[in-house]
């Protein structure tokens, strides 16, 4: 904690200055959310829902629809302003003018809202952290310089709880980081210039072993072996679609992830947040012409 109050970058300045640069605050806010659940939501019902089975945060977001292309508009004002007076987790949203109604994170979405193919909003303009997509390393850590106060490794964002993707590109990250960790000081310069990533940041990652903002994984998470597998490699929580709403006891549902990220090394939990899901997921489950290689 420094002198005047801001928290700093897991007790580092590498990346900012918490007695110039506002990007401290943002950052130690996000860590905030570690070790939880943040759900998607797209009625005031199922945030009511998420904050009783004890996510740690709501993005309100459009129902999801398989498949679909093109760009996602902005959510109603009006429906973010609900969800804010009656709930009193965090409420994220995914457009940069709802930081004027108060939403406590932006998602910048540019997997699945992207106007603009060729630049991204920099976010060191704006008191919200924005939590941002990435695919990999490099990515991640150029969101990062970007003001990205939390990376989100993306999967299949459509609904169709196709895990494979998150899973391929989680390890993809850890992976480079643990190749990173090893690497002596000199082939780091040659590393940040492979993966395009500011110099500074990759060492920054080298030196801590791990991204050096809050890591959460989304898309395909829809059962509590979902949640737990991402916990167990390495992330910092996990985003769920609103797909999880879709059964006759959503709340049992959100309620067995909550557990699952909470406790996902105990088989025990496991096990019980699990029984009784089957029917629920039936149809989430991937036929084999489903799964696109």
């Amino acid at each position: 904690m420094a002198e005047d109050g801001a928290v700093t970058l897991y007790n580092t300045t590498v990346i900012t200055d918490p007695k110039h640069n506002h990007y401290s605050f943002k950052v130690g806010l996000a860590q905030t959310l570690r070790g939880g659940a943040i759900l998607h939501v797209s009625t005031l019902e199922q945030a009511k829902i998420a904050e009783r089975a004890g996510a740690c945060a709501v993005v309100v977001s459009e129902p999801p629809t398989q498949g679909a292309g093109g760009i996602l508009r902005m959510t109603d004002p009006s429906l973010v302003k609900d969800i804010k007076r009656a709930v009193s987790i965090p409420v994220l949203a995914r457009a940069r003018i709802l930081e004027a109604i108060g939403v406590d994170y932006v998602d910048e979405s540019e997997a699945l809202a992207v106007a603009d193919e060729q630049n991204y909003i920099n976010k060191h303009n704006f008191r919200c952290p924005f939590v941002c997509g990435a695919r990999n390393l490099g990515e991640a850590l150029r969101r990062v310089r970007e003001g990205a106060a939390m990376v989100r490794t993306q999967g299949d964002l459509t609904g169709s709880g196709n895990i494979a993707e998150v899973v391929r590109n989680v390890r993809s990250v850890m992976g480079d980081i643990r190749i990173l960790t090893n690497m002596d000081d000199d082939e780091v310069f040659a590393f940040s210039k492979k993966i395009e990533a500011p110099y500074d940041l990759v060492a920054q990652t080298k030196q801590m072993g791990r991204l050096p903002v809050v890591h959460f994984a989304s898309g395909g998470i829809v059962t509590p072996a979902d949640a737990a597998l991402m916990m167990q490699l390495g992330c910092d929580g996990v985003f769920v679609g609103s797909e999880i709403f879709q059964c006759e006891d959503p709340y049992k549902r959100v309620r067995g992830i909550v557990q699952a990220v909470r406790h996902y090394n105990d088989l025990h939990v496991l096990v019980e947040t699990s029984c009784g899901l089957t029917q629920a997921m039936a149809d989430l489950n991937l036929s084999g012409d489903r799964i696109e290689d």
